[in-house]
């Protein structure tokens, strides 16, 4: 599977707050290939949550493309926010 990243993404890895949490493209694929937790509500766009640490998870914003994936975006989030809205919709 291959991953493109978006500009924004690929900024967004550099900020001192992602650097700390040791957020990385390792992690971010990782979370796209084993999720806890899949949010198709806005197809095209799949947001694919996992477990970051014990506070966070780590929420990747992605689209399939004829390549492989795009990475559109990614953010920590505290643990069950999104995850809890997901199995509600359910």
């Amino acid at each position: 599977m291959q991953f493109e990243y978006t500009i924004h993404a690929e900024d967004k890895l550099k900020l001192p707050e992602i650097v700390k949490l040791r957020i990385n493209k390792a992690k971010i694929e990782q979370t796209i290939k084993a999720p806890a937790t899949v949010d198709k509500s806005e197809l095209p766009v799949i947001i694919a949550i996992r477990k970051l640490n014990k506070e966070l998870s780590l929420c990747v914003a992605y689209k399939k493309v004829e390549k492989g994936i795009k990475v559109i975006t990614f953010y920590p989030a505290e643990r069950g926010r999104y995850e809890s809205k997901i199995l509600q919709k359910r």
